[in-house]
């Protein structure tokens, strides 16, 4: 117990660091990219975008600037928007964009997992069939050909040329449909051989082999033996793969026009607006740390060799 929270305390801190890394390199990277929030602003005077930003209070000195927007964040206040939409509180404008995209990525991650772990139990357990050869080179084709080009397919095929679903917007069937099984059928094909590579292995391993030997039924097996043991080393996945939906939900995002945080985090990085695009990177760093923190807690509870690497069995 001593150990797991001692455990805890470690990754919190270094969760802590990671926000702060962040935190920097995004401040230091926007403040050095030519131009400002103001000097965009179109049919603003030249003394008008000065006081805008006297009144913003990027005239002050840079390592004032920091700390103060820092020392800002910190207290959970992600600051006023300056060029996206000026005034209005950046953490009102992600509310309206964050459930869309964590929306689209529960969805997309349901369809990975009811798409890829199945195919990979079955595949595993009939290596070089027919079926493994036909699902291997579907899945080889559809990692080669990434989320964009996925997607421009998709988008082309239902919406361009046989107009079956719509494009822009997330209110609906049609308008969701295509987002979410883009980037669903993504990681479903990663999925499917992390599962098929652990159910090979177990199924060729001897304490299985020594199982079927004492006439267990070999339903059995599989539902006690070989399932858990290609499920559970997934886990140690799961925090990488919840951090690739979500940032791959910003390419799906843009490509069908869903009205999520992509859209706010481009117009703002276009617009230099770096509340915004600051606030838009800390809150997806925030929620993918706490996702790998999760899964990985969730992995070192369930997996046995995790437990005897602690000394807990």
């Amino acid at each position: 117990m001593w150990l797991l929270i001692k455990r805890g305390s470690l990754r919190l801190g270094t969760a802590l660091l990671v926000l702060l890394a962040v935190f920097t390199i995004t401040f230091v990277m926007m403040r050095l990219a030519p131009g400002s929030p103001f000097s965009r602003m179109k049919g603003v005077s030249r003394g008008a975008s000065q006081n805008m930003a006297v009144h913003f209070g990027h005239d002050r000195p840079m390592l004032e600037q920091y700390f103060g927007v820092l020392w800002r964040n910190l207290r959970g206040d992600l600051g006023p928007s300056v060029a996206f939409s000026p005034g209005e509180p950046v953490t009102r404008i992600l509310a309206r964009g964050f459930p869309v995209s964590l929306k689209l990525g529960l969805v997309a991650l349901i369809i990975a997992l009811l798409l890829g772990v199945p195919l990979g139990l079955i595949t595993g357990l009939a290596p070089g069939r027919r079926l493994d050869r036909l699902v291997s080179g579907v899945s080889l084709g559809i990692m080669s050909a990434s989320v964009i080009v996925l997607g421009a397919l998709l988008r082309k095929w239902f919406i361009a040329d046989l107009g079956w679903f719509s494009l822009g917007g997330f209110n609906s069937f049609s308008s969701g449909f295509l987002p979410c099984l883009t980037l669903g059928v993504a990681y479903a094909v990663i999925f499917l051989r992390l599962v098929r590579g652990n159910v090979r292995g177990l199924v060729g391993a001897r304490a299985v082999g020594a199982v079927g030997a004492r006439g267990v039924p070999r339903a059995v097996i599989l539902a006690r033996y070989v399932a858990p043991g290609a499920l559970i080393p997934m886990l140690a996945y799961m925090g990488p793969a919840v951090a690739g939906i979500l940032t791959g939900s910003f390419v799906v995002e843009t490509l069908f026009e869903v009205p999520g945080v992509s859209a706010c985090f481009i117009q703002g990085a276009a617009a230099r607006d770096y509340p915004l695009v600051s606030g838009a990177i800390l809150s997806y760093t925030a929620i993918l740390l706490v996702a790998n923190f999760f899964f990985e807690t969730l992995h070192s509870l369930l997996d046995p060799r995790q437990r005897l690497k602690r000394g807990d069995a």
